[in-house]
C-alpha cells in the first residue's frame, strides 16, 4: 500500500434487468385519402392509375391545378393562384378570420 492512502472497499452490483425500461412509441398519422393525392402524384411524377376512367378524371382535374414547390394551387381565369388547403388548415383559417 502507498503511504498516506487509505484502502476503500467498492461494491459493484450487476443488475440483470435495467432499472429504467425503454418504452418504444411510434406515432402513426393516417393521411386522409382524397382526390388531391392522385392529382399531386400526376403533376409531380406524371404517373397515372390503370383504370382509364380514373385517368380521364385525374387529367381533367389536374389541368386546373399547378404545383408551386410542394404546395398545390388552383389556377383561376383572372391569373392569381389559389392555394389548396386541407380541411384542418381551412378550419384554422376560418377561425382566425372570424
Amino acid at each position: 500500500m502507498v503511504a498516506g492512502v487509505k484502502s476503500r472497499k467498492v461494491t459493484i452490483m450487476i443488475k440483470e434487468h435495467p432499472s429504467i425500461e425503454e418504452v418504444k412509441e411510434v406515432q402513426v398519422m393516417e393521411e386522409k385519402r382524397s382526390w388531391k393525392n392522385d392529382v399531386i402524384k400526376y403533376l409531380k411524377e406524371a404517373t397515372l392509375l390503370d383504370d382509364p376512367i380514373q385517368v380521364k378524371r385525374i387529367r381533367f382535374k389536374a389541368a386546373r391545378f399547378t404545383m408551386v414547390g410542394h404546395e398545390l394551387y388552383k389556377r383561376t381565369i383572372d391569373g392569381p393562384l389559389l392555394k389548396y388547403l386541407d380541411e384542418e388548415k381551412a378550419q384554422y383559417v376560418l377561425r382566425e378570420i372570424h
